[in-house]
This record gives structure tokens, C-alpha cells and sequence, in this order.
């Protein structure tokens, strides 16, 4: 996969090289979509004493979301990036379920 195509996804130009792409291949258990069963993307957001400040005095989204990005906080295209690369999920996958949350 290009670092053109993985940056344009979200995969951090430091992350780019060596990054390996799965694709499943399809059984008849899994009517050939390449999955089996289904797994979490999840994003989690713990609240600190300056995010909920910022939250209470109406902070916009795009600043909430930057501060908790910046605590750590992993959004649901991150995680799936994070799946990409575990080889558990398929960029189309990813593509499809999420958006793109750079701004």
C-alpha cells in the first residue's frame, strides 16, 4: 500500500513504512466477505478536570475533541487503523464504518 493512500486514510507519515494491508480472502462460512464475526471499534473518551471545564463552558466540538485527542483519547477511525495494521479488519472496512476525523 502507498504512503499516499495510508496518509490519506489517517495512518501518520511515521507509521507509513512497513505498514502491512490484510485483505480477506472469502470462505463459504463467511459468504466470501472475508470476515468472521465482527469486531469492536471503540472510542473512548475519559473526561479530566480541563476537559470538563472545557465541556461545561461550552467549548466547541472541534477544541473538546483536539484536547481529548491530545489526553490520549483514540477516535473510531484511529482504532481501526490500529485494526488494520493487527490484521483484523480490511481498509474498506474501515472506510466504510467510519469518517474521517482530521481536521
Amino acid at each position: 500500500m502507498s504512503p499516499k493512500v495510508l496518509a490519506g486514510l489517517g495512518v501518520p507519515p511515521s507509521e507509513t513504512e512497513g505498514f502491512r494491508v490484510f485483505r480477506g480472502k472469502g470462505c463459504q462460512l463467511c459468504n466470501q466477505t472475508g470476515y468472521k464475526g465482527r469486531i469492536g471499534l471503540y472510542e473512548v473518551m475519559p473526561i479530566s478536570d480541563d476537559l470538563k471545564e472545557l465541556i461545561l463552558s461550552r467549548g466547541s466540538h472541534f477544541d473538546i475533541k483536539k484536547r481529548a485527542i491530545g489526553r490520549g483519547m483514540k477516535t473510531l477511525r484511529m482504532s481501526g487503523i490500529t485494526k488494520i495494521a493487527e490484521g483484523v479488519t480490511t481498509i474498506e472496512e474501515i472506510l466504510r464504518t467510519t469518517i474521517d476525523d482530521r481536521q
